[in-house]
C-alpha cells in the first residue's frame, strides 16, 4: 500500500514548472516574428526584407503559447507575458549591437525554420 502511495504522489502534477530550454527558444522566436510582423504593418524600412508575416506570425505565436501553456502548466497569460519580455529584451539586443541587420538575419533565419517545422507546408511565405 505505501508503494501505491509513493508513486501516486510521484504522478501528481505539482503545478507550473518552468519553461524548458526550447520552450524559451519559442517563446524568443514568438517575439521575433511579432516584431518583424509588427514592422511590416508600420511599413518600417527593412521589415519587407523578410516573409509576409503580418497575419501567419500572430497565429504562430498563438500556437506557441498555448503549446508552451499546456505543457509548462503555466497559464496562457503567464506564456504571453513571458513573449513580451522576450520582445523588449529582443529590442534591446538590436539597440546594443554594431550589426542589428546581421543579427536580426540570423535570428529570423532561425525562427522561420521553426515556424515553419510547426505549420503545415506552403503557410509560410517564401
Amino acid at each position: 500500500m505505501m508503494t501505491f502511495l509513493i508513486v501516486a504522489l510521484l504522478l501528481l502534477d505539482h503545478g507550473p514548472r518552468p519553461f524548458t530550454e526550447s520552450q524559451t527558444r519559442d517563446i524568443g522566436c514568438a517575439a521575433v516574428l511579432s516584431i518583424i510582423s509588427e514592422e511590416q504593418r508600420r511599413n518600417a524600412p527593412g521589415a519587407h526584407d523578410y516573409p509576409d508575416l503580418r497575419e501567419i506570425g500572430p497565429r504562430w505565436a498563438s500556437i506557441v503559447g498555448h503549446r508552451i501553456s499546456g505543457e509548462s502548466g503555466q497559464s496562457v497569460e503567464s506564456v504571453r507575458k513571458a513573449i513580451w519580455d522576450a520582445v523588449e529584451n529582443e529590442q534591446a539586443n538590436v539597440s546594443n549591437i554594431a550589426d542589428p541587420k546581421a543579427y536580426v538575419d540570423q535570428r529570423m533565419t532561425a525562427c522561420l525554420a521553426l515556424m515553419r517545422a510547426d505549420l503545415e507546408p506552403g503557410s509560410v511565405p517564401e
